[in-house]
């Protein structure tokens, strides 16, 4: 859906978030957590045992809007915004474990004593490998999807277009556009002015970078010590891993021999929404 805005006497074309979004987002509660560390916004639907949503590298909640009513039909949904992203306060470190523990503070004042199941795409996967140490209740289970840690990597960085200080809205749409497809999809034929208006709206909020710290991790050993329950779902598109998806899938085996690896066909990074259903079900029947 398009709105038609004046800027600089120009009549110029935005991609705007549809209303079933915006209905989503009211039907939430809206706690914010925070204790001792960063204000955490969060959205939460549904009722029933907790499952912890964590979204992308420079996402917000919306990363996972075409799965949370199909989680919050069984479970209590709660999605965060991470700290410095989307409507949360920034937050500086060095320490991921720092940065986990902060979110995992939240989720113990959201549902004291309960364990939970968390499901994190991309940058969010790698912070829920690292609360499986951090949340006092337990991790129960963690879906990792288009997790970068598992294996070897693509570069991407020069196949996206920079949209910070262009002062055109149209200019930052179209590069906004340009990344959806190049990164988060199945290049431009991919691209919806739907997934261009989430990845403006939650893009242009982030203000955190925090993929340097990965190195400092160990992700692998984090994922051995802990005795919950795995599982890894990739696009066999994904831009950034798509080379390396056998590699990853022998890594699990190793790491979690119980674990269940998936690859979805014809889907890129930003499998749970561009294969919604299919990664739907995988979850619903791996949390149950």
């Amino acid at each position: 859906m398009l709105s038609t805005d004046a800027f600089d006497d120009d009549i110029v074309d935005i991609p705007q978030l549809p209303e079933w979004i915006h209905d989503l987002a009211d039907q939430a509660d809206k706690p914010v957590t925070g204790g001792d560390g960063p204000r955490v916004q969060w959205h939460a639907w549904g009722d029933g045992p907790p499952v912890v949503l964590l979204h992308g590298g420079h996402g917000s909640w919306m990363h996972w809007v075409r799965n949370v009513e199909a989680l919050a039909q069984n479970y209590r949904v709660l999605a965060a915004d991470l700290p410095s992203f989307g409507d949360s306060e920034a937050f500086e470190t060095d320490d991921l474990h720092e940065y986990a523990g902060h979110v995992a503070q939240g989720v113990a004042e959201l549902a004291p004593g309960q364990p939970v199941r968390i499901a994190g795409f991309s940058f969010g996967s790698v912070i829920g490998a690292v609360m499986t140490r951090h949340v006092a209740a337990g991790v129960e289970h963690l879906a990792m999807l288009g997790s970068p840690v598992l294996g070897g990597r693509h570069p991407v960085t020069e196949r996206l277009a920079k949209w910070r200080g262009m002062p055109m809205p149209d200019h930052r749409a179209a590069a906004h556009a340009n990344n959806v497809g190049e990164l988060m999809l199945t290049g431009p034929d991919s691209v919806t002015e739907e997934a261009t208006a989430i990845q403006m709206a939650h893009a242009e909020k982030a203000r955190g970078r925090y993929r340097g710290l990965f190195a400092k991790l160990d992700v692998p050993g984090d994922l051995a010590a802990w005795d919950g329950e795995l599982t890894v779902v990739y696009g066999d598109s994904d831009a950034i891993t798509w080379r390396h998806l056998d590699e990853r899938r022998e890594n699990i085996a190793k790491i979690k021999p119980e674990a269940e690896f998936h690859i979805v066909p014809d889907t890129g990074h930003w499998v749970q929404y561009q294969a919604a259903d299919t990664v739907n079900e995988i979850l619903l029947r791996r949390f149950a």
